[in-house]
């Protein structure tokens, strides 16, 4: 099965769910809706940009494990949420758990035979293995369990978090640092991203454990700045890359104001501990505005317009 016949498919099962499961875009239906949108339409075109060309013996098995892994995985995870919690639902989410595992072994795999350079490959790989702690997180909130003592809304924020920010958005910051290497701004937001991925997630915890509140306000800057710089990024793409076509430089241009709109959202709520200029922004307004934008207005737009013009291997198996 191609590429893009499995987004096809994956496009209009998510329809499907969304219709008949989510009733507003406040409700915790909305954050499911999302993270299914990533395992059904999103990682076929993110697996598929995240393809090492070099890969040879286990791993090129793993990959292809993964590619034909995939749309099977992604429907029982449908399932899953139609299921109530407990082992039947954890048992249709242990095949996705199970494909990203698999998934950062392949990025280690890489990590060890490129190590640092070129950067953009390392943070592609690195986003590999971010990916895997969306797949525990999940089985946690299948399952019912409170990690940390985390309550079943933030264990899945952090499955999602982990399923875009973890994996798409380095990703797609290494498909950046290929067009513009030497690009300092390029190589620096990808830098923020990779240190700010597993550092808001830190900082949620030091807060949700009664810690000083300066330590999220820090580390969610941090990532939101490395992804102001990819959003910029595409904004600057969209304008000098002449011999692309128009409908990828709209995309670029679609996705780079997407992000930029997204990251200062996630900025204004951790600064809501010292000053806050929209006082309604909580989580379920969050969930709605700045989990969307991330969603459909950067990453979807993005993986499409990279798909066009990057890696050829999008339209085959």
């Amino acid at each position: 099965m191609t590429s893009p016949l499995k987004v096809r498919i994956g496009a209009i099962v998510w329809c499907a769910f969304a219709y008949f499961t989510v009733t507003h875009l406040t409700h915790g239906a909305w954050a499911v809706a999302l993270l299914l949108l990533a395992a059904l339409v999103l990682m076929p075109m993110t697996w598929c940009l995240a393809r090492d060309l070099d890969d040879t013996g286990w791993a090129a098995r793993l990959w292809k494990f993964d590619l034909h892994l995939q749309m099977p995985a992604a429907l029982l995870l449908v399932l899953a949420f139609l299921l109530p919690k407990g082992p039947g639902a954890v048992l249709c989410t242990l095949p996705w758990a199970v494909l990203l595992g698999v998934m950062a072994v392949d990025g280690l795999v890489r990590i060890r035979r490129h190590g640092f350079s070129p950067w953009g490959v390392f943070c592609r790989d690195v986003g590999l293995v971010y990916a895997s702690i969306g797949g525990v997180w999940l089985l946690a909130e299948r399952a019912g369990w409170s990690p940390m003592g985390f309550g079943s809304d933030i264990v899945l924020l952090t499955a999602v978090h982990f399923h875009f920010a973890g994996l798409i958005l380095p990703v797609i910051a290494s498909l950046v640092l290929a067009r513009r290497p030497t690009c300092p701004g390029a190589n620096i937001a990808s830098v923020l991203i990779l240190i700010g991925v597993p550092l808001v997630a830190v900082g949620i915890l030091v807060t949700h454990r009664g810690g000083p509140v300066w330590v999220e306000f820090t580390v969610v800057w941090i990532l939101a700045l490395g992804g102001l710089g990819v959003a910029v990024q595409h904004l600057v793409l969209a304008v000098i890359e002449k011999k692309v076509c128009p409908l990828v430089r709209g995309l670029w241009t679609i996705a780079g104001l997407s992000l930029a709109l997204g990251m200062v959202l996630a900025g204004l709520y951790s600064s809501r501990v010292y000053f806050a200029p929209m006082p309604w922004l909580d989580i379920p307004w969050m969930r709605m505005l700045h989990g969307s934008i991330n969603a459909l207005g950067f990453s979807l737009p993005a993986l499409l317009a990279w798909c066009r013009s990057g890696r050829n291997c999008c339209t085959g198996n």
